[in-house]
């Protein structure tokens, strides 16, 4: 196994919405070179023109700074969205012309992959299990049209993001129906395996416990987000001192599970989301000190690419 140690630019929320000054915080600050674009600060896309402006921008400011983009990923906005799933055929319509959308700057942009959040039920259709049977046949067509696009714009594979009620993939099964080797036609569905998402209500056991997932997804994970977490709720926080002594995230235990369960190459990405009235020079030195962490973790293992 090896892999490659990176960061999402949510971290930049509120803070540094310019390309510039946030990829200016990753390589000078943290000392990496590997970013996921957050689609909350890929803003202006709405028409041909902003789109264009936002992919010269980001370039620019990935090239300057020596950095790469593997993939874009959906942040906060659409995280409140059901998207896919939505009660209404005519927004579940548009929630597939936005992915087609976001392929296409994706692939502008130079990034080999997208994805992340897909959809969430409501609450009535979820209660009626004919609805929701519907539903689920209804998210399994739809993201079988989406990979389509994203083959015919190039791009490698798609990111399918584990996440935090039933409503919404978030067991092991629900994740086994999603993934898909692809064909031809179609870019593969691949696991982006948040290890701070198993809080999900009502579950118990082994989809608790984000090192049974590890080992069960190991083999096929190409990305694995970092969040410090007390497997009792979605904090997104960094791995400080504080966090850490309560946190159930081990940096050599994460790496060692997915070694054992046969990792290929994954990326290894940190998904903080500091609290917005964090002083700004705190979210810095709490980014690096998770980063040097991390970093000493797998460097202690030979596991860098």
């Amino acid at each position: 196994m090896k892999v490659n140690l990176g960061i999402n630019t949510c971290f930049a929320l509120k803070r540094w919405p310019r390309p510039a000054d946030w990829a200016s915080v990753v390589r000078n600050d943290l000392g990496l070179d590997l970013v996921e674009l957050s689609l909350d600060l890929v803003e202006g896309i709405e028409t041909f023109a902003g789109s264009r402006d936002a992919v010269e921008r980001h370039r620019a400011a990935l090239d300057a700074n020596g950095l790469q983009a593997h993939a874009t990923f959906t942040g906060l906005a659409a995280y409140s969205l059901d998207l896919l799933m939505h009660p209404d055929q005519a927004r579940r319509a548009a929630a597939v012309h936005w992915y087609h959308t976001i392929i296409d700057l994706t692939a502008a942009l130079g990034c080999r992959a997208t994805g992340g959040h897909v959809g969430a039920m409501s609450v009535p259709e979820w209660n009626v299990p004919e609805l929701r049977a519907e539903r689920w046949d209804g998210l399994k067509r739809d993201l079988e049209a989406i990979a389509a696009h994203a083959s015919a714009a190039g791009l490698e594979y798609l990111l399918i993001e584990n996440l935090v009620t039933l409503r919404e993939p978030s067991t092991m099964a629900h994740i086994e129906q999603l993934l898909t080797d692809g064909d031809a036609e179609h870019v593969p569905w691949r696991l982006c395996l948040d290890v701070g998402h198993h809080c999900v209500p009502g579950t118990t056991g082994a989809e608790r416990d984000p090192y049974a997932w590890l080992q069960r997804f190991g083999s096929r994970v190409v990305e694995v987000q970092l969040q410090q977490s007390d497997g009792l709720g979605d904090h997104h926080w960094a791995f400080t001192e504080a966090h850490n002594a309560g946190g159930i995230i081990e940096p050599g235990k994460v790496l060692e599970t997915l070694d054992a369960a046969g990792a290929g190459i994954v990326d290894l990405i940190f998904e903080i989301i500091p609290a917005f009235e964090d002083p700004d020079d705190r979210v810095i030195n709490d980014l690096r000190v998770s980063v040097d962490l991390w970093r000493n973790a797998i460097d202690a293992r030979g596991l860098r690419t």
